[in-house]
């Protein structure tokens, strides 16, 4: 772990998980919460890790480190200002928990393609919509996308990042039928991927079930996404006690 983290270091190291778990080595767990102090995104991803694991009774009964909050040092103390109220989840949060695991903080990243000799209509269209994108103007980007597909665009990158940006405004139910419209095109290299954010949206609409057998069925694409996919439903079966 580096001396500074970024939140892509943190997820990727499921840095928070094992921060709760008090499984982070005493470097690692200054390093972490030397970010959290700083960073709303994470502060925001502790409570539901608690909840998770306050859920699981096998996390109770199987500790042998206390939780590092309960540190000495000052940067700690810190943090547990931060993560008081965190204490107080119980049981009764796991509905809500399910649905805070639909939340998506960063959009899939978009790296542009290659080159075309010649632009369509349907072409601009499409570049137009991820300018928006990549701005975070996932509304815009969402109205692009449509246009673009209607002017004959290929579907399965336009439908993906359509959900994307659906999902990132809060239109869980429309996301699905994008992702859904990826997932039936195939073997493409948006297929795993579109499979993890089906999932996400699907927990959004409180379809548990659903988004775990969406999450199951995640084959190929990067080792991250297949990470992520794994990790999301072990979150899911901790919390429902699956």
């Amino acid at each position: 772990m580096s001396d500074r983290l970024s939140c892509d270091e943190v997820g990727a190291g499921f840095v928070i998980e094992r921060y709760v778990a008090g499984t982070l080595s005493e470097s690692e767990t200054a390093t972490f919460e030397a970010h959290l102090l700083t960073c709303e995104r994470c502060q925001q991803e502790i409570p539901l890790a608690v909840a998770i694991r306050e859920a699981l009774p096998q996390a109770k009964e199987g500790r042998t480190r206390r939780p590092p909050w309960f540190g000495t040092s000052m940067i700690t103390v810190a943090a547990a200002a931060v993560l008081a109220s965190v204490l107080l989840l119980s049981r009764d949060r796991v509905p809500d928990a399910l649905t805070d695991l639909g939340r998506v903080t960063q959009p899939p990243v978009y790296l542009g393609v290659a080159v075309r000799q010649e632009s369509s209509q349907s072409d601009s269209l499409f570049d137009e919509a991820m300018a928006a994108y990549v701005t975070d103007d996932f509304a815009a980007a969402a109205a692009g996308l449509r246009r673009a597909l209607a002017a004959g665009a290929d579907a399965v990158p336009v439908q993906f990042f359509a959900g994307a940006s659906l999902l990132m405004t809060d239109r869980p139910a429309d996301a699905a039928e994008a992702f859904r419209s990826v997932i039936r095109g195939g073997d493409t290299p948006y297929a795993a991927e579109a499979r993890y954010y089906l999932a996400k949206a699907l927990l959004r609409l409180g379809r548990a079930d659903e988004a775990l057998r969406e999450l199951r069925a995640v084959v190929g694409g990067t080792a991250e996404i297949a990470g992520q996919a794994r990790a999301l439903a072990d979150s899911m079966e901790a919390v429902v006690g699956h």
